[in-house]
């Protein structure tokens, strides 16, 4: 990894903490929330054992119905926690998937911890003496399997856990005695020890994982271009194999630009780095779709075009690269003209092989510069090898 990638990367890193989560980011913290799943089967057995035990020993109306709507609540959030996991961790998943599933897991959840609440506090004011240390044991049991399994979306640890604890604490308070008062203030110590403990490890995790994202960027990228390197070419050309078509037709495009060492003599490496970027938005604008761009070294670039119907949809491309690529460049206060040449092969894309398609365009691309035409396809007579017209 060169020089200008390490401070580009340094620098990204810097202003992470001053800037909103990126997707990739976002959606790695939304998948925390599914990794466990014993925890909450735990939590709902021990509510259901406990909360029927004191509903019952106590006898009183409103602390069974309280006792009924945690059941309901309990139900609601491991339909969501059940239903959701498979889909949350699809490769494919997007951003506004990922936010609708966080929210209606995230209702659930807090809808408990609302239920539970409501039945610790009434609990603690209504039955005997004897039963207050299972509902705080109760209480706290949930607020810590909070924190150990959701503390990376904080609208959710800290909303359930505040409800869940909170109204038992009130209760504590109002009982008359020391111990109660005690009991009280002990648990509102540890909820907010608890409460700081979650906001801290979040923002831990949360840089942690975006500096790996960050990282894994960086390594897929070209730092002066901003384009997708070699290794990405050969992720995404195996993707793109891998599901396509007995009919569909890819073609690689190698393209060469001219000129470029001249402007490096006459302007200097600044002005002929700031070529290769004009150059690269260029690529960008005209290559669109299912296309991808790859910035391989220098003044070589490669188009993937996959999907195609038809063999002559390559030569259209390479025609609009070269005429996009073959106008004046406003660089170093001066205008600049370059020359741009493109070889490319087409094949069967779901028997396609990169290296072999990439070593057909560029022979291509040199029997192109040998002849001083533009553009040129490659010849499988040459080979031996039948391609795809």
């Amino acid at each position: 990894m060169s020089m200008r990638t390490l401070l580009t990367g340094r620098r990204r890193l810097a202003a992470a903490g001053r800037e909103r989560l990126s997707p990739a980011t976002y959606i790695e913290l939304v998948q925390s929330l599914f990794e466990y799943t014993v925890p909450a089967l735990i939590m709902t057995l021990c509510f259901v054992c406990t909360g029927a035990y004191l509903a019952l020993l106590s006898n009183d109306p409103v602390l069974l119905l309280l006792y009924a709507i945690g059941l309901l609540a309990s139900s609601m959030r491991l339909l969501a926690l059940f239903g959701f996991r498979r889909r949350v961790f699809d490769p494919g998943l997007g951003l506004n998937v990922a936010r609708s599933i966080e929210r209606r897991f995230g209702y659930g959840y807090i809808a408990f911890a609302a239920a539970l609440g409501l039945f610790g506090g009434w609990g603690y004011a209504t039955v005997d003496i004897d039963q207050h240390l299972l509902i705080v044991a109760l209480v706290f049991g949930y607020a810590a399997g909070v924190a150990a399994t959701v503390p990376l979306r904080l609208w959710i640890s800290l909303t359930a856990s505040v409800l869940a604890v909170v109204p038992t604490i009130i209760a504590a308070l109002l009982t008359p005695g020391v111990a109660h008062w005690g009991t009280g203030l002990l648990m509102a110590l540890f909820l907010a020890g608890g409460l700081l403990s979650m906001i801290k490890r979040y923002r831990g995790a949360a840089a942690q994982i975006s500096m790996r994202h960050l990282m894994e960027t960086l390594a897929r990228q070209d730092d002066l271009t901003g384009l997708p390197n070699r290794l990405v070419l050969r992720e995404r050309f195996d993707q793109i194999v891998g599901r396509s078509d007995d009919s569909d037709l890819i073609a690689v495009h190698c393209v060469d630009i001219n000129q470029l060492e001249p402007v490096n003599e006459t302007y200097g490496h600044r002005a002929g780095d700031a070529l290769l970027k004009a150059v690269a938005q260029r690529l960008r604008r005209v290559v669109r779709g299912d296309n991808l761009v790859i910035h391989l070294n220098g003044d070589d670039f490669v188009v993937i075009q996959p999907n195609m119907a038809d063999g002559r949809e390559a030569e259209l491309l390479a025609q609009q690269i070269v005429s996009t690529l073959d106008k004046s460049y406003a660089v170093a206060g001066e205008d600049i003209i370059i020359t741009a040449n493109i070889g490319y092969a087409v094949d069967l894309q779901e028997s396609a092989d990169l290296e072999r398609l990439l070593a057909s365009a560029e022979r291509a691309l040199r029997q192109g510069k040998r002849g001083a035409t533009g553009i040129s396809a490659y010849d499988p007579s040459i080979a031996g090898h039948s391609l795809p017209a």
